[in-house]
């Protein structure tokens, strides 16, 4: 909880009032278990697990380079606008405009998905996630099948937002 009063802040600044701040809360317990200073094992970052060429991209909006002129994943109030001002882009660069699509080409790719949502020929979301047609990469967990990852992903922050929502401060105007 100790981050939620900055991404619900950054939310509305960034997209306004009607911003998910709690499903971006959920989507950094989800990526990072909120632990600021981790890196995992495909590289990804802090609390947003930015893998370092995205975070370069991203740090060049204006936003982030009032906090810093580099990157800095680790600095929980970097990595939270950042992880904020990135949803945003996907938002904004997916065919179907909605936080679920938003959050699944966070963690896989706009380009990715744009091509199974065409694919698919439908915002559905079943749909969509029928017409995956991503690789099964071997860990040394075991096989991890991006598909299911991706696609359920957007659920999992649905289910962690669920505690975040229940805490979000009314807004009086």
């Amino acid at each position: 909880m100790k981050y939620y009063p900055q991404v619900i802040r950054e939310a509305r600044y960034h997209i306004g009032l009607d911003a998910p701040a709690h499903e971006f809360m959920a989507q950094i317990e989800q990526e990072s278990r909120c632990n600021e200073g981790i890196t995992a094992f495909d590289g990804g970052q802090g609390l947003g697990q930015f893998m370092p060429r995205t975070a370069v991209e991203i740090g060049k909006k204006k936003a982030l380079q009032e906090i810093s002129t580099i990157p800095l994943p680790y600095d929980p109030h970097w990595a939270i606008r950042a992880l904020i001002l990135y949803d945003l882009d996907c938002f904004r660069a997916v065919i179907c405009p909605a936080w679920h699509f938003a959050f699944r080409a966070y963690n896989g790719g706009a380009g990715n998905l744009n091509r199974e949502i065409k694919a698919a020929g439908s915002c559905n979301p079943a749909t969509v996630a029928g017409a995956c047609s991503r690789k099964v990469i071997k860990t040394k967990w075991g096989p991890l099948d991006l598909c299911k990852v991706n696609c359920d992903y957007p659920e999992q922050i649905r289910k962690r937002s669920i505690k975040y929502k229940e805490r979000l401060p009314w807004i009086s105007a």
